[in-house]
């Protein structure tokens, strides 16, 4: 079967080998001449080619007719783009695409110009390398523009977001409210219409990579990470040793340039700490509610910062909520800095209510760079835990009003305490503990919380980016250094120190979230020293034995379920350890950590049962005495400690794409993730290493841990488990239809029935990847 890309032309880009594309309807080899005699025609000339489609055979029109009818546009996802495109050649379909497209300027239509690129734009993933890129031609003949590259779509559909998309969201003036709303579609295309100028069509059109006016080198060129991100240098990083575990006192001394100044005025001052933008080092400043105070007079003042830049994995915004006074009021209206007061507030911007403060991904994404700003000698604060508070501040006014006043109401004291209320106290003040204990003795909490003003000497507002996609401050060294201080202040369970009670050390630190809770003064409070390898809550959980104290305490919360998660229960194990061939004659073990969440909270493995037997009888070819054990685990009731030793244990971290993979980011370096997904969501490219930037994807290239992932059918429900399949495209069409009308649009809420053979080939796969690390040894972990 011929490829469309392969050229005769010495040197040139060759897919043959990879491609199994099938022969489109026609060749992107005359992509460029078709597109040059389609650029030739004026809007008159072209209306009766255009007709018939771009004036070639009607087979590649582009329904542009059909297209006009209200509420139709063209497909959006890949799958139904390809049943209309050229006999399922994603690449094939993505030059038609881009064909459209111009033909649609021809037609002075600049929203249909961007609705074709969105469209080819989204079926490059499904492309592979039957579609190249600018790396691909470097060297060959066709280096100077033969090909329609991945590259050249990228920048065209850059160009035509910002000429058109622009107009989405109503002027300054039409805004009502806090929240800016877009406009409806019509409103839109309604409102593109009147500003279409000269200028705007100029924009559209298509600009080849080997043209003058073309950005999409850049694309090609783009760096792995910011400019602000930590070099990786040696392997050695012995200059990673962590700073500031010491008291202040000897921390200033240390690092004397990051020490707070002792100033004779009242006055701030504000200087950003590094060329990200991102985070500001702010002295003799005060919050008061959710407002940030700084003191200064004439130019001083004038030189402070207004608004200041919060940086997160939601986006970049402007903190506006700074005021300058004048110093006299510094002592008039600002307590003084009481002696069981710290003296560093660290600021984290961008949260977000809920996911910020309970999801492992996006806790990482504030824990990780936190730990380099606060404790790496390169940044230079070495701000001990003992003498820090952390606040955090929200994307939107709308969302920290929100935290603040459940803060207020689920800490306040209460008489009777309901035994669901017990239980959630006990699970934050758990996550608490092991989240953000390390870097600070005293909780978090939103800003805007506290009952009165608090001053600091210093302030340190915002977080360096964490990026699992291209970009970001935090790189494989950042990630590293964040272990290396967890095994600083969590060491383990030393013999001189004694162990609590069971939750004596979450029940004092729900005590501390109380707004306005006097500060501990024991160092000890919180038992740092429990969490770590080899404390209470560690234990060998890859055998029967161990399997059995995951649902015990203190390694089970044991949250009170409800009636209907009782007969769940009763129907599925929560804690299940399945081992393979024999037992008595393994030599070698590899451990496979797979999570496998409640029916109720979807994302659920309906064939379980078949993956046990599967397991059970599994013997690998290659190696008689290797025996693979699968701890099936549920994490919503697991402290979130023994969640950590759990994946530390584990060679391979199996599970549906969710935030119990984020632990994949404590694996040790060279195991395996194996990531599945629902049907549709077009986040998965199968094989791997070919998600470096997904979020889990991304995750493991930073960790250090190898990643792939797997599509797998939808679980269909109600009147959609009745009907008729025929075919995977039947099955495909229903699973869109139950994300649309049963799942509200979302396609995480769906329950998966796994591919068996697709399954056993990735888990064997994955076992034979982190084999050798087996075979080496186990790591201390």
């Amino acid at each position: 079967m011929t490829s469309s890309l392969v050229s005769s032309a010495p040197g040139a880009y060759d897919p043959s080998a990879v491609c199994r594309c099938p022969e489109p309807r026609f060749r992107l080899r005359s992509f460029r001449r078709e597109l040059r005699f389609l650029s030739r025609f004026s809007e008159e000339e072209s209306s009766e080619e255009l007709g018939l489609g771009l004036g070639l055979p009607r087979r590649r029109s582009c329904d542009l007719e059909a297209s006009r009818e209200p509420g139709r546009r063209l497909p959006r996802n890949a799958t139904s783009a390809l049943e209309v495109g050229a006999a399922g050649c994603a690449a094939g379909r993505i030059a038609e695409l881009v064909l459209c497209s111009q033909a649609r300027l021809l037609r002075r239509d600049p929203v249909g110009v961007l609705r074709h690129l969105e469209t080819a734009n989204s079926l490059i993933p499904d492309a592979g390398s039957c579609l190249p890129g600018m790396d691909d031609l470097l060297g060959s003949a066709d280096e100077g523009g033969g090909f329609l590259i991945r590259e050249e779509v990228f920048d065209n559909l850059r160009n035509a977001v910002r000429a058109v998309g622009k107009y989405a969201s109503p002027d300054e003036e039409e805004s009502e409210g806090f929240f800016t709303k877009p406009l409806t579609e019509d409103a839109w295309k309604d409102r593109v219409a009147e500003r279409m100028d000269e200028e705007m069509l100029s924009a559209l059109r298509w600009r080849s990579h080997g043209s003058s006016g073309s950005a999409a080198a850049k694309f090609a060129r783009r760096p792995a990470f910011s400019e602000a991100a930590p070099s990786e240098g040696r392997a050695d990083r012995t200059e990673d040793e962590p700073c500031g575990l010491e008291p202040m006192q000897a921390a200033e001394k240390s690092h004397p340039s990051q020490a707070p100044r002792s100033r004779r005025s009242a006055e701030s001052s504000a200087r950003q700490l590094s060329q990200s933008g991102c985070v500001w080092l702010l002295e003799n400043a005060c919050i008061e509610e959710r407002k940030i105070v700084l003191f200064a007079t004439g130019a001083d003042a004038r030189a402070l910062p207004k608004s200041l830049l919060g940086c997160g994995e939601f986006g970049n915004y402007d903190f506006t909520a700074v005021e300058v006074r004048h110093p006299r009021f510094r002592y008039l209206q600002f307590p003084s800095n009481a002696t069981e007061q710290a003296e560093t507030l660290l600021i984290i911007p961008g949260s977000m209510s809920g996911v910020s403060a309970h999801n492992p991904f996006h806790l990482l994404h504030s824990t990780v760079p936190a730990a380099w700003q606060l404790h790496h000698p390169e940044y230079g604060l070495c701000v001990p835990r003992t003498e820090l508070d952390i606040r955090f501040a929200y994307i939107s006014a709308f969302h920290g009003r929100r935290q603040s006043h459940f803060w207020n109401v689920f800490t306040r004291e209460q008489g009777v305490v309901s035994a669901d209320s017990e239980a959630q106290r006990l699970s934050i003040a758990a996550q608490w503990r092991f989240w953000w204990s390390p870097l600070s003795e005293a909780p978090p909490i939103p800003l805007g919380s506290d009952t009165q003003p608090r001053c600091y000497k210093r302030m340190i507002f915002g977080r360096e980016l964490f990026r699992t996609g291209i970009g970001g401050f935090v790189t494989p060294r950042a990630m590293a250094f964040y272990h290396r201080y967890l095994a600083a202040v969590m060491p383990g369970s030393p013999r001189d120190r004694p162990l609590l009670s069971e939750s004596e050390a979450e029940a004092r630190l729900f005590s501390q979230l109380r707004p306005g809770a006097p500060r501990m003064l024991n160092r000890d409070a919180v038992a740092l020293w429990e969490l770590g390898p080899g404390g209470r809550y560690d234990a060998a959980f890859f055998t029967k034995a161990g399997a059995l104290k995951l649902q015990q305490r203190p390694f089970n919360l044991q949250q009170v379920r409800q009636k209907d998660d009782v007969e769940e229960a009763s129907q599925e194990p929560r804690m299940q350890l399945l081992l393979s061939g024999d037992p008595g004659s393994a030599k070698t073990v590899v451990h496979v950590l797979w999570v496998q969440r409640p029916k109720r909270a979807r994302r659920w493995i309906a064939n379980m049962e078949e993956v046990a037997e599967w397991i059970q009888g599994w013997r690998h070819p290659g190696h008689p005495g290797l025996q693979v054990a699968v701890l099936v685990a549920d994490f919503e009731q697991l402290h979130p400690a023994t969640q950590w030793r759990l994946a530390a244990q584990a060679d391979i971290l199996v599970g549906v794409t969710g935030a119990a993979l984020a632990w994949a980011a404590f694996q040790r370096p060279g195991a395996a993730v194996l990531d599945i997904f629902p049907p549709g969501s077009n986040f998965c490219t199968e094989g791997w290493g070919k998600n470096y930037v997904s979020h889990y994807g991304g995750l493991a290239r930073l960790s250090g841990v190898q990643h792939t992932c797997t599509e797998h059918p939808a679980e269909l429900e109600g009147s959609l488990a009745k009907a008729k399949i025929n075919s995977p495209d039947d099955a495909k069409a229903l699973a869109r239809k139950q994300v649309r009308e049963q799942l509200g649009g979302f396609w995480h809420g769906q329950n998966l029935r796994l591919d068996m053979p697709k399954m056993r080939k990735a888990f064997m796969e994955a076992v034979d990847r982190v084999l050798p690390l087996v075979l080496r040894g186990k790591d201390k972990v």
